[in-house]
């Protein structure tokens, strides 16, 4: 693997880089999450190189994400630790993941901590003793807060969603009403495999109970595995950085049940159907049971003919929902507690 892919000055770097970990292969909630403080991190304050070591080629994000690091690293997790010992580090911020022997780097550790189930917090603990310096909980507190156990975190602080707005562009009057799905992110190839084949049916069932035309386009990002890829689509597309914008372009969106994704959707009025996919650590099926009603439908895979209902009706009639309010975004205030803390 070459793992080392770009040096860039843009700041004085005698202190060091502030590296961001990142470790998906396949979904990119974990790279939107860390660029968005990142780049507020830049706009704050222009001195510290800001680095991002992850474990899969950097894709899917906009072009001032990609300016905001001035170094970008590819290694495995497990080699991260190692491979910021050859680095000139000034802090690390880590993304939701374990990072073997990262406890004996000596540099300030931040974590951010998304919502998970409370028996798997404790496999965030930093081994030997030391407590993470930072614990940033990209949630308002009023809607999850880990209950972590002495010597954990020095600090733990909920900064509110971390989230990136949309832009709502015009539509055509006379175009034909479309059906965006972005199923195909952050799952194993077998899920994806099963997700597709649910997309798939519902499809062919739709296309046999209304009489409404309507078009079906898949959002679908390089990095997904090629089991998602649908049969029943008219166009597949790779959305880019922009899968934002294209929920907010859309008649009617089904999306799996991410973080990032279910944040972004709700800052549009397009009528949602959230179809949770199984995941390690992040409880997507907790997230789009809370989520789905608020933006259109939690669609329960044991029951797929209520989702199928569901689309029938926007189809047939075509309605916007209001935008949910989620407050400021926490990216200004996680990107504040982290220059405060290396500072």
């Amino acid at each position: 693997m070459n793992n080392r892919i770009s040096d860039k000055s843009h700041g004085a770097s005698d202190h060091g880089t502030i590296w961001f970990l990142a470790t998906s292969k396949s979904g990119l909630g974990h790279l939107r999450r860390i660029s968005n403080i990142a780049n507020h991190m830049a706009h704050l304050d222009a001195g510290p190189v800001l680095g991002l070591m992850t474990n899969a080629k950097v894709s899917g994000l906009e072009d001032q994400d990609r300016a905001t690091y001035g170094r970008v690293r590819l290694a495995e997790r497990i080699q991260m630790a190692d491979r910021l010992s050859t680095e000139n580090v000034a802090g690390a911020v880590i993304d939701t993941a374990v990072v073997p022997g990262i406890e004996r780097q000596d540099h300030p550790l931040v974590l951010i901590l998304r919502e998970m189930p409370e028996d798997r917090l404790e496999a965030f603990r930093l081994p030997g003793g030391r407590p993470w310096d930072l614990v940033i909980v990209p949630n308002p507190a009023d809607h999850w807060m880990p209950d972590t156990k002495p010597g954990f975190a020095r600090e733990v602080a909920a900064v509110g969603w971390i989230y990136r707005s949309s832009d709502s562009l015009p539509r055509p009057s006379n175009a034909e009403l479309k059906l965006l799905i972005a199923t195909g992110g952050g799952g194993k190839e077998a899920g994806a495999a099963q997700l597709r084949a649910l997309m798939d049916n519902m499809i062919a069932s739709l296309n046999c109970s209304t009489s409404h035309t309507f078009v079906v386009e898949q959002a679908l990002a390089a990095r997904a595995p090629s089991q998602a890829r649908l049969e029943r689509a008219d166009r597949v597309f790779d959305p880019g950085g922009a899968l934002n914008n294209c929920f907010a372009a859309a008649d009617i969106v089904v999306s799996t049940a991410g973080y990032n994704s279910v944040l972004e959707l709700a800052m549009t009025d397009t009528p949602t159907m959230l179809v949770p996919i199984s995941r390690s650590i992040d409880d997507q099926v907790a997230r789009a049971e809370l989520w789905g009603p608020r933006l259109g439908c939690f669609l329960n895979a044991a029951a797929p003919e209520t989702g199928c209902r569901w689309l029938k009706q926007q189809i047939e009639t075509p309605a916007r929902r209001p935008a949910w309010n989620l407050g400021p975004s926490g990216g200004p205030e996680a990107a504040r507690r982290i220059l405060a803390l290396l500072a």
